[in-house]
């Protein structure tokens, strides 16, 4: 099993908490948090774990907070470096490959075992993915959401093309109405 201490997992009676600890990149998600936290979520649903909780980390300095942030997405720095040969090159595969298999994983979690993602501050790319996926998400009023590789001619990848049809706001999903949010993104960019 890989560690790191850009990923700290914690135990709270038969709550699991997923800590993104990784502030100064705004907790940009790397491959060795990745495979930390896909052993440590398959080791939960076999235990007594009842839900998890996933946070990311403040960024502080001098002791103050300076920006928050659950996820800024995948570290696409460490990947662009790879793909042009500065890095190991099976980074690139070996990322993307991972990071869409435990998005899957968190997907396909029994609905015993609900996750829930705080979102405060940067939630973008491979951060939704860890998130939207699961049971329930927290955004606060310091939430900026975005799923940047669509300005670049990408598609919405970590199940985008399934989740942000299916955006509502709360006052739709209540009165049962079709479409929302995720149609209007879809719509006007």
């Amino acid at each position: 099993m890989s560690t790191t201490l850009q990923f700290l997992p914690s135990l709270s009676a038969n709550l699991g908490i997923l800590q993104l600890n990784n502030p100064a990149s705004l907790n940009a998600l790397t491959l060795e948090m990745i495979r930390s936290m896909t052993p440590i979520l398959r080791q939960w649903q076999k235990t007594g774990v009842r839900a998890t909780l996933m946070v990311g980390a403040p960024y502080e300095k001098n002791g103050k907070t300076k920006r928050s942030a659950f996820c800024a997405g995948g570290d696409v720095k460490k990947v662009y470096l790879a793909g042009i040969g500065k890095e190991d090159k099976s980074l690139t595969a070996d990322f993307f490959r991972e990071e869409y298999q435990l998005n899957h994983m968190i997907a396909t979690q029994a609905p015993h075992l609900p996750q829930v993602s705080i979102w405060d501050g940067v939630v973008m790319g491979g951060g939704v993915g860890l998130s939207v996926h699961g049971k329930y998400r927290v955004a606060t009023e310091r939430t900026i959401f975005a799923m940047p590789e669509t300005k670049i001619g990408l598609f919405p990848d970590v199940g985008g093309s399934w989740w942000i049809p299916r955006l509502k706001l709360y006052s739709q999903w209540k009165s049962g109405l079709v479409g929302g949010v995720g149609n209007y993104l879809a719509l006007t960019g």
